[in-house]
């Protein structure tokens, strides 16, 4: 789809979290930003490892954007 944006570029503000036993996209929504609605964003800046928000896997390092 030519509407969607790519993951934001790495740099040295790039917040990285490490997939725990029992996480879900929402769950770290709702520890990193304090509203777990907003993992939609977490999972647009990791499309390039993520095809389905509810397959992530334990040990994953997703960018927190």
């Amino acid at each position: 789809m030519a509407d969607e944006t790519p993951p934001p570029a790495d740099n040295e503000f790039t917040q990285w979290y490490e997939v725990k036993k029992g996480d879900t996209l929402w769950k770290i929504a709702k520890e990193v930003y304090g509203d777990g609605s907003l993992y939609p964003e977490i999972f647009k800046a990791n499309q390039d490892q993520l095809s389905d928000p509810d397959k992530i896997k334990i040990g994953q390092k997703l960018r927190i954007p």
